[in-house]
């Protein structure tokens, strides 16, 4: 039993958990004691055998005791039984040992122990510890100093099994295995017992193979991995049922956002099979076949584009093909051509939108695909790609090109007054035409992302969007001419600011006090002189002050300098909103006139204009 907290040596310089290594230490110099006595020690013929079953209490990764089970081959083989702590669980390997300190001299106590052992296979390879023998039915492994295990001898008249092999999945099955969705639910339940709690089922490898095998067949040796992941832990986990090596050999740490459950109930794999040789897979053998959760962008070697839980499936013709896994079935299977396989499956990869029932040819449509649910209808945060299509006939098409695989739902509106965004009611129930992929029904209001959501995998989708206007809105012709009779613009003036006021963009207000200066003023003296080393106040803005709906306006400023000559300014583009707004109009200091147009409101296409003109005559002095 443990005197203490134990650590058990390696000749790696890997690491395992203190509980851990000792549980694997005191099995293992079970082994090698068997070995040892028998092989090399001198003594072995006439004295005890560690050959044969023997029994002990040792601490889990939990802390708990538990009882372990382990039998000793006479040519040196052991194996545990289900009962052990992990790492040890239904572990198999083979000991090497020597009747002195030689394997694990730090452990060794000279004198009293029978010898040093080393463990190779499995996945417990590498383990090394001291083992003692009293009489033919006791036996005391180290795996630190003061950490002894003591074992008792205990019958081995029938033989020990797996519980895994005999419960989980059986020794001889089909091939192609099937049942699996039972298989993976009591593969879950068993390394949920012996491993971590929270553990769930992340992929299903099976691979029909001349070398490692963990099942027999009557076409031969099939290799079958479960990959488990316990969020709790971040670590992952393979199960091999009834494997040789080990059936439960923990991984290494994985990140929580690249692990994806398996549902509980998928499509079989000889139902899966099946399609791909309906859709033309030729090969009567199967090779391999793995069942994924994939996530979005993902690819199979064959330069498929896979989502979701998907099988990939390869033929002994090197043929590969996917279906998708996911209940109910919706019959989705498809095979690796030749030109995706050079062009890695992505060249045409593209979502075509045609959308339907525009009521008039005016203004745009602007498509928008969301990859979840974030800012779903706004785009509030303008990460969403977006794409503008003009209006023929009153139809419009997008295209979205280069489209990973994934879930996605496309929203369409019609912006007929230029403000080039989705103009929402307080409620969130759009102001203007609206359409979504899957074309749910909005008389209940804005539909959510998941009623429009789809699942796009490669190749060229097509999708028709029908554009619903709010209920209740005035007639076309009526609504365009008051939209625009509403929209009502003045270029009040100009001011002068520092740089923390025109810093704040369309959100920057006038502060109290600040003098406006009327269109057409000529400012002279030291009025709005910068003051500072690097002018960073006296900086001129445009006050704009406008009622109606939301719209798209420019501002030009055309320069006259007293020195001669004209200079035009690029353009400055602005969001209208109703209220007052700031436009700042560059770093002008020099005295001159200068000429400002300003148009605005594009519901009937051609902006409004107007135009206003200033003056400086200043005398500023040079900082």
């Amino acid at each position: 039993m443990f005197t203490g907290n134990p650590a058990l040596h390696r000749l790696r310089s890997s690491r395992v958990s203190a509980i851990v290594r000792i549980g694997l230490a005191i099995v293992i110099v079970g082994v090698i004691s068997a070995c040892g006595h028998s092989g090399s020690d001198p003594s072995a013929a006439s004295g005890p055998t560690t050959v044969g079953r023997w029994q002990a209490e040792m601490y889990n990764p939990a802390g708990q005791r538990q009882p372990c089970v382990m039998e000793i081959g006479a040519t040196g083989q052991i194996a545990y039984g289900d009962t052990c702590p992990m790492p040890l669980t239904g572990q198999q390997a083979t000991i090497t040992s020597v009747p002195n300190g030689t394997l694990a001299p730090n452990l060794y106590l000279t004198g009293k122990d029978s010898g040093t052992f080393m463990i190779m296979g499995g996945g417990i390879s590498g383990m090394v510890g001291a083992f003692r023998l009293d009489g033919s039915k006791h036996m005391t492994t180290r795996t630190a100093p003061g950490a002894d295990i003591e074992w008792t001898r205990t019958s081995s008249e029938t033989p020990m099994q797996s519980a895994a092999a005999s419960q989980v999945m059986p020794a001889q099955i089909q091939w192609p295995l099937g049942d699996l969705p039972a298989i993976a639910q009591r593969a879950t339940a068993y390394v949920r017992s012996k491993w971590q709690p929270d553990a769930f089922l992340t992929s299903i490898q099976l691979e029909q193979t001349s070398g490692f095998t963990n099942a027999q067949s009557p076409d031969g040796g099939v290799m079958v991995q479960f990959l488990f992941y316990s969020p709790g832990q971040q670590l992952t986990l393979t199960y091999m049922p009834d494997s040789t090596a080990g059936e439960l050999m923990p991984g290494g740490s994985a990140d929580p956002s690249d692990e994806r459950a398996l549902p509980a109930n998928f499509v079989d794999l000889p139902a899966a099979v099946a399609k791909l040789r309906a859709k033309g897979m030729r090969g009567v053998h199967v090779k391999s076949a793995h069942l994924e959760n994939y996530g979005r962008g993902s690819y199979v070697g064959g330069g498929i584009g896979v989502f979701g839980p998907e099988w990939d499936i390869k033929s002994a013709l090197d043929e590969e093909g996917v279906v998708l896994a996911e209940l109910p079935d919706q019959n989705d299977a498809r095979l690796a051509s030749s030109n995706e396989a050079d062009e890695g499956g992505q060249a045409a990869n593209l979502i075509h939108v045609d959308i339907e029932g525009l009521r008039n040819n005016r203004g745009q449509v602007y498509c928008q695909i969301f990859q979840s649910a974030r800012n779903f209808p706004s785009n509030s945060d303008g990460n969403v790609p977006t794409t503008a299509s003009t209006i023929a006939n009153r139809r419009a098409a997008c295209d979205f090109q280069n489209v990973e695989p994934g879930s996605y739902a496309v929203l369409v509106f019609h912006d007929e007054d230029s403000t080039h965004v989705l103009e929402l009611n307080p409620d969130g129930t759009p102001r203007e035409g609206v359409g979504l992929s899957n074309n749910p029904s909005a008389v209940a209001g804005m539909p959510s992302y998941a009623a429009a959501k789809f699942t796009y995998r490669m190749g060229t989708m097509n999708l028709t969007i029908d554009m619903k206007y709010p209920a209740g809105q005035a007639p076309d012709a009526t609504r365009s001419s008051s939209a625009s009779a509403d929209a009502n613009a003045s270029l009040t003036g100009f001011a002068f600011v520092d740089g923390s006021v025109t810093a704040q963009g369309s959100r920057a207000k006038l502060p109290a006090g600040t003098k406006i200066y009327p269109p057409g003023s000529t400012i002279t003296g030291t009025d709005g002189c910068p003051t500072t080393r690097y002018h960073t106040d006296g900086m001129i803005v445009a006050v704009i002050d406008y009622q109606g709906r939301p719209t798209a306006a420019s501002l030009a400023v055309t320069r006259h300098p007293a020195t001669g000559g004209q200079f035009q300014n690029a353009p400055y583009y602005l969001d209208l909103d109703p209220g007052r707004t700031l436009q700042f109009l560059g770093p002008i200091f020099e005295n001159g006139s200068y000429d400002i147009r300003f148009q605005y409101d594009y519901s009937l296409g051609q902006g409004k204009t107007l135009s206003a003109s200033f003056a400086l005559a200043r005398s500023c002095p040079i900082q």
